[in-house]
C-alpha cells in the first residue's frame, strides 16, 4: 500500500538510531492505529508505537531485553516516539507529522517532526499539549503491569500524573494533541495568504493577533520551554517565536526583526530579550 511505503521511507528520514531492520534496510518497529478520520479536505490516519512487541522483541529496531527493567520501560516510554499521523487524500500522503521527544535532565522538549513525502523535506514545529510521558504510554505501562505500584493521579490545574517506580510524570493528555496535529494539518494544506505588505502584516498581527505569541503562551500552564538545550521563561519563548516566524514571513535578518519588534513595541529589547529573538530568527528548519 502506498501509505505504508512512505511512512517507513518517512522513518528513514528522521534520522534516528535503529537496530534491526529487514532486507531493504527499512527499521522493524510495530505501531497500531488508533483512528481514521475523515475532515473533509483530508484524511488523518492516528497511530501509536507500542511498549509490548517492541522492546521486548528481538526481531524489532528497538528491543531491549525480554524482561524489562522499570528503568528501561520508562526511558523507551519517555525517549521513543509515541505517535505519528499521516495527513493524506486516500492512499495518496500528504504529509507525515511525528512527535519527538528530547529529555535533558529534568527538562522535556516536545516538537512536530514534518516531512513531505514529495520531496523528502522536513521541518519542526513546537509542540503546546505538554507532558512528560504520553497518556497511551502511561495507560500501556498500567496494562503491563511494568511496576505493580504504579498508577494514575491527579495534579494540580485538572492535569493527570502517572507515578511508576517512585516518581511521578506528567501524563500529556491524547485528545488535545490530536486537536492540535488536526489544527496544524488544516495549516499545512490551506494557502499561505497574500501579503501585500510584509512589514505592515507583521505590525498588525503582533499584539493581539496571529504573530502575539505571549497570548498564545498564556494558556501554557508550565513556565519554562526547552529548545536546543536551552531553557527559556515564557516571554523569552515567546520573542523565541516571533523571531522564528518573521524569518518564515521573509524578514531577512535578525537586526531587521529586532529592529522592527522594537518599533512595533515602542521600547528597546534588553540584551536577554535580543537574544532569544535572535536565536529563534536563526534556529534551523529544514
Amino acid at each position: 500500500m502506498k501509505i505504508i511505503a512512505t511512512i517507513l521511507t518517512v522513518l528513514l528520514a528522521l534520522n534516528l538510531t535503529w537496530g534491526q531492520a529487514d532486507h531493504q534496510g527499512t527499521p522493524i518497529i510495530n505501531s497500531i492505529v488508533l483512528s481514521k478520520d475523515d475532515l473533509g479536505d483530508f484524511e488523518l490516519t492516528s497511530s501509536y508505537y507500542t511498549i509490548d512487541n517492541n522492546i521486548n522483541n528481538k526481531e524489532t529496531s528497538v528491543y531491549v531485553s525480554n524482561n524489562p527493567t522499570k528503568a528501561e520501560y520508562m526511558i523507551f516510554a519517555k525517549d521513543f516516539p509515541s505517535h505519528f499521523f499521516i495527513i493524506h487524500e486516500g492512499e495518496t500522503v500528504l504529509a507525515m507529522i511525528i512527535l519527538l521527544q528530547k529529555n535533558e535532565g529534568p527538562n522535556t522538549e516536545l516538537f512536530y517532526k514534518i516531512v513531505n513525502p514529495a520531496n523528502g523535506k522536513s521541518m519542526e514545529a513546537h509542540c503546546q499539549v505538554w507532558g512528560e510521558v504520553s497518556e497511551k504510554r502511561a495507560n500501556e505501562l498500567l496494562e503491563l503491569q511494568a511496576d505493580s505500584t504504579a498508577k494514575i493521579i491527579d495534579l494540580s490545574n485538572n492535569a493527570k500524573g502517572l507515578l511508576f517506580n517512585g516518581i511521578t510524570y506528567r501524563i500529556q493528555p491524547y485528545d488535545k494533541l490530536k486537536e492540535e496535529v488536526t489544527e496544524l494539518a488544516r495549516q499545512l494544506l490551506t494557502p499561505q495568504e497574500q501579503i501585500d505588505d510584509l512589514e505592515e502584516y507583521i505590525r498588525k498581527e503582533t499584539i493581539d493577533g496571529k504573530l502575539d505569541f505571549n497570548n498564545f503562551l498564556e494558556k501554557e500552564e508550565k513556565d519554562s520551554f526547552l529548545f536546543d538545550g536551552v531553557t527559556y521563561n515564557k516571554h523569552d519563548f515567546a520573542l523565541f517565536l516571533w523571531g522564528q516566524a518573521a524569518k518564515q514571513l521573509g524578514i531577512t535578518s535578525s537586526t531587521e526583526a529586532t529592529k522592527l519588534w522594537e518599533e512595533i513595541h515602542n521600547r528597546h529589547l534588553t540584551d536577554q530579550e535580543a537574544k532569544a529573538l535572535t536565536i529563534g530568527f536563526e534556529s534551523k528548519i529544514e
